[in-house]
């Protein structure tokens, strides 16, 4: 099954409110995009949509992809304009994507984003990314279980970590993990990070949803200060249904100027575990 992108989801619906049925308020552009380490740059570009009595259908999801947006990112050497493709792994299925730039620790990222009237940027630092001493499963339940990831953060203060999963038969891209956010202002030295669940649109937000025999490849990520509390606060707003609109501040959080959003360079390392 498809999973529509949550972000995606939150920011189409920032101008609704539930039981509106007035006029259309005015749009926004959507921006979701991410360079890893070693990877190449991501982006899905949309217009947002009201949502009537909280209902979007996915003819609306695929008639909001800015399909002829222009959506371009520089590493402060080159300027590379994305490519626009069909991609069903994600809901909207499409993305602006290239392999000619490449994610590297210590760099800076620029993406910049044009569609209709709509103009949009914003700027992210891939950190250095730190691995994992340890990888291992905790039994929640007979038949549910956490991962939990140990690590040792650097001794220089300000470092920020993020955990995505991608269960093997499940999922098709890796997804969001519920909670699985930390900062050394709160530690020093060794830690585990939990993962207890991944964010799918189908299951409620904090239900526990890895299981004996699950495969699970795990994308353990540092990330900048901007988008930690990114993450942080858009499960608040998801936890407590408030005002997308105000979990997307384009300065306070999602880092960009012009759009609703975030844009996201990550230190990755990747993992693989069977839950036994």
């Amino acid at each position: 099954m498809k999973k529509i992108s949550l972000i995606a989801l939150a920011a189409l619906m920032a101008a609704a409110c539930n039981g509106y049925d007035g006029p259309a308020p005015d749009s926004h552009l959507v921006l979701e995009g991410w360079i890893d380490s070693g990877g190449h740059p991501v982006v899905l570009l949309s217009e947002s949509i009201p949502a009537r009595n909280g209902s979007i259908s996915r003819k609306e999801m695929v008639q909001s992809i800015a399909r002829w947006g222009k959506v371009s990112v520089s590493d402060g050497e080159q300027e590379v304009v994305l490519t626009g493709m069909a991609d069903d792994r994600y809901m909207p299925p499409y993305i602006f994507t290239s392999s000619k730039i490449t994610g590297v620790p210590g760099r800076e990222y620029t993406v910049t984003a044009d569609y209709k009237d709509f103009h949009a940027t914003a700027t992210t630092t891939i950190p250095e990314p730190v691995p994992l001493d340890t990888l291992y499963t905790l039994p929640m339940s007979d038949s549910l279980y956490s991962i939990m990831c140990g690590f040792t953060d650097p001794p220089q203060k300000g470092n920020y970590y993020r955990a995505f999963t991608k269960t093997t038969g499940i999922d098709r891209k890796y997804q969001p993990s519920t909670l699985a956010y930390m900062s050394d202002e709160v530690f020093d030295g060794y830690a585990e990070m939990q993962i207890a669940s991944t964010e799918r649109l189908n299951e409620s937000l904090y239900e526990l949803n890895i299981r004996r025999g699950d495969e699970v490849s795990v994308k353990f990520c540092t990330c900048d200060r901007r988008t930690f509390m990114f993450w942080q606060n858009f499960e608040v707003m998801l936890g407590t249904n408030a005002n997308a609109t105000y979990y997307f501040d384009t300065d306070m959080y999602g880092g960009l100027q012009g759009a609703l959003g975030y844009w996201a360079g990550y230190g990755a390392s990747y993992y693989t575990i069977t839950v036994e």
